[in-house]
């Protein structure tokens, strides 16, 4: 094997032990950014963290000098440009290098020419951070334009990796997303309206609200809002499929849901951004992701947190009570809680609509 060869392989055991251990996700980031650095080489970097269901970012760390350029980079990245998001998202590879993506013309992409190229960036090697539950995160690993271009090894070693990048993120997020409930006042929705270049134009008087809560102490609106706006006037053709909402957790534990729609009529042309209070089902999917419950626990612990007892379980999921316990000693287990008091405190941020109740059979679901 060669030392670069080496390299690398160390670089997959040390990146496989921190995805198993119980790191923070700035924490976890930053250690993987560390194992990546020596196997891969690049001067900058961005970690945008995501919604598992949709790959809209909810938040992230970097470290680089285009702060100013991170609301046109979101655009970029969602759609209009020769590497997009989430095509890796969907698609068979999770990873690109853009030189690659450009047949080695980076003044083809539109992101380098008029954000990456003014800065000094070369060579862009772009990651998400996927596995089974869902994406977790983007990675972008950059180059000075004076470096080479990266290679298609290393454009392989990332999407080998990318699984185990996806999980180090999940399980980085439970610190954050799994910590038990936080009482916040409901607050009322509001609506923000951006133009066809993604400018908002007007808002409802709640929204200053909401933008102090997202992003405290900085008068910009979140990457999410942009990428949403993005996704919305996405052409059908160029279409992900994924969807047009993301679920972020604010600074004042308060989980919220932004949603984005196309407006028809005087505005066509512009996107509507809704913000509302997460709804509780909205975030048990996401925490339930996050601890890798199999369909069958979630819709167990949806019931557990509606407040019925081991033999109305059993009813509602036509199964002993026997069944009943062996399933929630499993999801014990992955949370790391002991009991059900702890599972309504850690994993009930309010009720969640179910099919399931006391009398109405759910046998037609099937075991996950």
């Amino acid at each position: 094997m060669t030392p670069r060869g080496r390299v690398r392989t160390r670089a997959r055991e040390r990146l496989e032990a921190l995805a198993g251990s119980d790191l923070g996700a700035e924490e976890a980031c930053r250690a993987a950014i560390e194992v990546l650095r020596p196997a891969l080489g690049f001067a900058r970097w961005c970690w945008p963290l995501t919604d598992p269901g949709s790959a809209l970012a909810t938040s992230g760390i970097a470290e680089f000098d285009l702060w100013a350029e991170v609301p046109r980079l979101a655009v970029l990245e969602e759609y209009g440009d020769v590497t997009r998001k989430p095509r890796l998202a969907v698609g068979p590879r999770a990873s690109i290098a853009l030189s690659t993506a450009t047949g080695g013309d980076l003044a083809r992409s539109r992101r380098w020419r008029e954000c990456l190229r003014p800065y000094g960036v070369g060579d862009e090697l772009m990651t998400v951070c996927r596995d089974r539950h869902g994406c977790w995160g983007s990675l972008e690993l950059m180059r000075e334009q004076s470096d080479r271009p990266f290679t298609d090894d290393d454009a392989h070693l990332l999407d080998q990796l990318a699984p185990t990048l996806g999980a180090l993120l999940r399980r980085a997020q439970r610190h954050s997303w799994g910590s038990d409930r936080v009482a916040v006042r409901p607050r009322a929705p509001a609506t923000l309206i951006l133009d066809g270049a993604l400018q908002p134009v007007s808002w409802t008087p709640s929204f200053g609200g909401w933008l102090a809560e997202l992003s405290p102490g900085q008068p910009i609106l979140p990457p999410a809002v942009y990428e949403l706006g993005a996704r919305v006037l996405t052409p059908e053709d160029e279409a992900s499929g994924l969807p047009a909402s993301v679920r972020i957790r604010a600074q004042t534990g308060r989980w919220v849901t932004l949603e984005g729609a196309p407006l028809e009529g005087a505005a066509a042309g512009h996107v509507a951004i809704t913000i509302r209070d997460a709804a509780a089902d909205e975030v048990l999917d996401l925490l339930c992701r996050t601890y890798e419950l199999t369909r069958r626990e979630r819709e167990l612990v949806a019931l557990v947190l509606e407040g019925l007892a081991t033999k109305q379980l059993a009813e509602a999921m036509c199964i002993s009570p026997y069944t009943v316990q062996d399933h929630l000693k499993a999801i014990f287990a992955k949370t790391g809680l002991r009991s059900r008091r702890e599972l309504i405190s850690r994993l009930g941020p309010g009720r969640p609509q179910v099919s399931a109740r006391p009398g109405v059979s759910s046998c037609d679901v099937r075991p996950g």
